[in-house]
């Protein structure tokens, strides 16, 4: 591999001695938990990327997390996988498969001569005890992406999930209790990874994933994890050997590292790095608008139950100059959730357009009286969706207060469960910032996950739009599926459970020796598709 870059400068050289004091994981040798028998050779350079936030856990089947989805996708293959093109579904674990003419039953068949890292033989039994797992999750509450595809947790739906059964040693039947269209696109996200049933009984999955993928754990936790080529896939390993991911919270220590030669390449460029990286001619490659950020509003706090209240919130905020100033070149300013790629937009959007006066107008004539708004925001973290979180914070609280209301800071450290606390239904979050980063490449991921079910984040209880969400997906492609989905957009902008923000563009930034960087929309990245220059 290229030599890494030497630093140009005394100050770059003195701010990295501290800096990168974060260090790496050792890999681990011969005896690693199930560490194969090498069969064949495996490459021997080594890569190491930056992650903008620490994966609260390995085992993507949990939690929603863009970090433990990338970290979990090198380990984990599912029986189907998404074109980087268009997003639909091609062979995985699965070599082929056949739908019945009602949409309620799949057949797959298994890609033979398949192990996993501990060994043992890929047969549809274990693909069903994946599924089998899932589904105790689901049904245990947890709000996992298999509780959102199957519609575990939707009021009057009955859950899609109709069993898995192992037809035989290679082929799986999935059943369902109503057509899906999106399923296929559903099961390529890394949260349905195919684990070994040895390690999901063994209970290590969530520190120690077993799979069938191009790398196999080594050594770690989500903050810094190694893992190496493994020797016994069935596919291409590709030019890394040694693969780490490594936690850089701040955005100018990510490009100090990779301007040091640190790390060969890291996510979510900083604002203020794209113009100094384009200068010295580093590759910085921008993602597909693919997200969504978001003011959230809780409505089981009063008086955001009032809909001139949440009116007022939406006229207060200046979206236009929170994109201007806090977002790179390229994004949009958001009117709607579903990003503009699948060209379903509402035809009667109703979120009030930035009106500073209005929003006074609203907010007198409305049941607010003065009382403080606890407004949480995540601190420590670039997301995606936001890369700023405490600026765009502190630029909302101010058009806020402007505008008559009295908001209450709560900064909560993304590392510290912030999510789940403005998630939790006892929560006391009036207004919140978050966002959500595209799975898979339909409109379900996103009107499911926000709006299909009752949850603690909006506080919204509006039955028939949870119907509308959970019958869209029954529909086949077409426009009566268009149509159903800006319908939806029309019906929650009328709610307003958020105000959307923007539609953003992210961007990694990778060293000389990187030659390709397979870039995806949803952050997924396959490490073993990346090409480096080994003879420089």
């Amino acid at each position: 591999m290229a030599p890494r870059r030497i630093p140009r400068t005394a100050a770059a050289l003195a701010l990295a001695a501290g800096l990168l004091a974060v260090g790496g994981c050792s890999p681990g040798g011969d005896d690693a938990p199930g560490a194969p028998t090498p069969s064949r050779s495996v490459p021997s350079a080594e890569f190491v990327f930056a992650n903008a936030a620490a994966a609260p856990t390995l085992d993507p089947a949990t939690v929603n997390i863009l970090e433990t989805s990338r970290i979990g996708a090198q380990m984990l293959e599912g029986l189907v996988s998404a074109d980087p093109s268009t997003g639909e579904a091609v062979p995985a674990l699965a070599s082929s498969w056949r739908r019945s003419p009602d949409g309620l039953t799949y057949t797959f068949a298994l890609r033979e001569d398949v192990r996993f890292h501990d060994g043992t033989d890929l047969d549809a039994a274990a693909v069903c005890a994946n599924f089998e797992r899932w589904e105790s999750l689901a049904a245990d509450g947890a709000r996992t992406p298999f509780a959102t595809v199957f519609r575990t947790t939707a009021p009057g739906t009955e859950s899609l999930y109709g069993g898995c059964t192992a037809a035989s040693a290679s082929s799986v039947v999935l059943s369902l209790s109503a057509p899906h269209t999106p399923l296929l696109r559903a099961l390529t996200q890394p949260a349905f990874g195919i684990a070994s049933p040895s390690a999901l009984a063994a209970g290590t999955h969530e520190t120690h994933p077993v799979g069938t993928g191009p790398f196999r754990y080594e050594s770690g936790d989500g903050t810094n994890v190694v893992l190496s080529a493994n020797p016994d896939y069935w596919g291409e390993l590709g030019d890394i050997g040694r693969l780490e991911f490594r936690t850089i919270a701040e955005p100018e220590l990510r490009y100090v590292a990779l301007r040091l030669g640190q790390v060969d390449g890291y996510d979510q460029v900083g604002l203020d790095s794209f113009a100094p990286l384009a200068r010295e001619g580093v590759q910085v490659l921008q993602r597909d608008p693919y997200s969504v950020s978001y003011l959230g509003i809780n409505q089981d706090v009063a008086p955001l139950d009032d809909p001139d209240v949440r009116a007022a919130i939406a006229a207060a905020v200046d979206r236009g100059a929170i994109v201007r100033e806090h977002y790179p070149d390229g994004t949009r300013v958001a009117d709607q959730f579903l990003p503009a790629r699948f060209a379903m937009d509402g035809t009667d959007l109703q979120v009030p357009s930035y009106n500073p006066q209005r929003a006074q107008e609203l907010l007198a004539a409305s049941s607010y009286a003065g009382e403080p708004l606890r407004f949480y925001y995540p601190r420590n973290t670039s997301r995606t969706y936001m890369q700023e979180p405490e600026k765009v914070y502190a630029d909302i609280a101010a058009q806020l207060v402007r505008a008559g209301f009295v908001v209450e800071p709560v900064p909560v450290e993304w590392s510290d469960g912030y999510v789940e606390r403005v998630l939790d239904p006892d929560g006391d979050h009036a207004l919140h910032l978050l966002g959500l980063n595209g799975g898979y490449r339909d409109p379900d991921y996103f009107t499911a996950a926000l709006f299909g079910a009752p949850h603690g984040e909006f506080g919204v209880d509006a039955a028939s739009l949870f119907r509308a969400v959970n019958r869209a997906p029954a529909l086949p492609d077409g426009e009566a599926r268009s149509s159903a989905y800006a319908s939806i957009n029309n019906r929650v902008s009328r709610l307003l459970p958020a105000v959307p923000l923007a539609h953003p563009i992210s961007a990694v930034a990778v060293g000389d020796s990187v030659t390709s960087f397979p870039l995806s929309s949803t952050g997924y990245e396959a490490f073993n598709r990346v090409d480096l220059d080994t003879e420089g």
